[in-house]
């Protein structure tokens, strides 16, 4: 159980650590597009302008959210797969070596 714990809470710390990182690369990026779009305008004109602008941020900053999200789920999916088979494969292996152990055994006779 405790093994189990010290993975969950390293799991939680790598998907922090993506988006986190998805976080920074957005905003860096919207800067980016920021000081390039005013350098072009000259500054934001309009109010409506600046909206769109604003919102086109946000849609960035949720797809890349989305995609990341979907890379952590389908890598959990992959680990729980792994997790599962080499608990089977375990499980087979004590079985056999249960089974091994009892034709070893010697029968009654005496019945």
């Amino acid at each position: 159980m405790e093994d189990f714990e010290r993975r969950l809470e390293e799991g939680r710390g790598e998907i922090r650590e993506r988006i986190e990182r998805v976080e920074r690369c957005c905003k860096e990026a919207e800067e980016t597009r920021r000081r390039e779009w005013e350098g072009r305008k000259g500054h934001l004109v309009t109010e409506a302008e600046k909206r769109q602008f604003e919102s086109d941020s946000i849609q960035r900053l949720f797809a890349a959210l989305t995609v990341e999200y979907v890379n952590v789920v389908r890598s959990a999916g992959e680990d729980i797969k792994r997790e599962f088979a080499e608990g089977r494969a375990e499980s087979r292996a004590q079985t056999e070596a249960i089974l091994k152990l009892l034709d070893r055994l010697p029968s009654d006779q005496g019945d």
